[in-house]
């Protein structure tokens, strides 16, 4: 199993019995270009970067990433953009893989994406991996004038964009809501035929979805309290999607994100009943982690938790996990036939 880090570019990351939520972090406590260097010297697989390109200062969407549909933003929240970290810190580290968490797709252009997360793959000489998601926060939508109703079908076609659009000399699209001919679009990325495409998506849907036009399923563990096994029905439904498609799961990834806090045996985080997800002694996490790979899953992408806005105690929370977890976690063996994260 490998073990991957959320990025702190939209503030850290807290939790309380029920939900996630995310601080407004002054920036000088953020220092994303720290934190990437520190947690590839830590071993960590992979950095994932969030999305938004506004924040509605009032919101009735359902947030996704917790159960309770209760949001995680503040209503005033100071938010780095992810393509612009990612080509940053692509040029200060040499092997940590960069992910998106997830690219909200449907309201922004495909063929602009195409061409920042093409040249993410080139400066980081092919690091990329790419999360897309159908997007939760119709305020959001409202913001930049695209209707969230049509998200799902969106998406779809942005997807089939960028494959196009990284794959042939003469790209031509006649979709519902792009529609172009004779274009090219070089260089194209460095990974081939294309880097990977996750689908964030917790839903029958979405499942489906996945395992018709991307490599993987990223599903979230981001509540304070989960059942490991708790999206085996989604696993399912891409089985059978597969099989209807006539290909097999083989080259189909599984992988997740789950709070998770680190600490020491007498401290409240590892005595706490119920405990809460991958929170406790490196003991009680790797427990968590083990059943994350029984139920499939060879990456487990971890928001640090943490007590203040400190940067030093994300750092430490980094190095803890480098030196306790990651050299454990990397010899679990998830469950299945599913591919493992390379």
């Amino acid at each position: 199993m490998e073990i991957g880090i959320y990025a702190n570019t939209h503030g850290n990351s807290y939790r309380d019995d029920t939900n996630m939520y995310l601080r407004n972090s002054p920036l000088e406590q953020t220092q994303p270009l720290k934190v990437a260097c520190a947690a590839e010297a830590a071993g960590f697989h992979s950095i994932w970067y969030p999305d938004h390109v506004s924040m509605p200062i009032g919101s009735e969407s359902f947030h996704t990433a917790n159960q309770s549909g209760q949001r995680a933003y503040q209503p005033y929240h100071n938010m780095l953009d992810a393509a612009v970290v990612m080509g940053a810190v692509a040029q200060l580290t040499k092997r940590i893989r960069l992910g998106t968490s997830v690219l909200i797709s449907p309201y922004r252009h495909p063929l602009s994406d195409a061409r920042q997360f093409m040249t993410v793959d080139q400066l980081s000489n092919g690091r990329l991996m790419l999360g897309v998601g159908a997007g939760w926060m119709k305020e959001e939508f409202d913001s930049v004038g695209i209707a969230h109703s049509e998200r799902n079908e969106r998406l779809v076609e942005c997807i089939e964009i960028y494959k196009r659009a990284w794959t042939q000399s003469d790209v031509s699209f006649p979709g519902d809501f792009y529609n172009f001919k004779n274009i090219s679009m070089d260089p194209k990325p460095i990974q081939q035929p294309t880097p990977p495409i996750f689908l964030g998506a917790n839903t029958p849907a979405g499942a489906r979805r996945s395992a018709r036009y991307c490599d993987g399923l990223y599903s979230l563990f981001l509540d304070s309290h989960v059942q490991f096994n708790r999206f085996n029905a989604l696993q399912d439904i891409i089985k059978l999607e597969r099989e209807n498609l006539g290909k097999g799961i083989h080259d189909f990834q599984m992988i997740g994100a789950a709070t998770a806090q680190i600490a020491d045996k007498d401290q409240e985080e590892a005595t706490r009943k119920p405990r809460r997800n991958c929170g406790g002694t490196a003991d009680q996490i790797l427990y968590d982690l083990n059943e994350y790979a029984n139920a499939g899953y060879s990456m487990i992408i971890c928001m640090l938790q943490c007590k203040t806005d400190s940067l030093s105690e994300q750092i430490e929370q980094i190095q803890r996990f480098g030196e306790e977890i990651i050299p454990i976690a990397k010899t679990f063996q998830p469950a299945g036939d599913w591919k493992k994260v390379e």
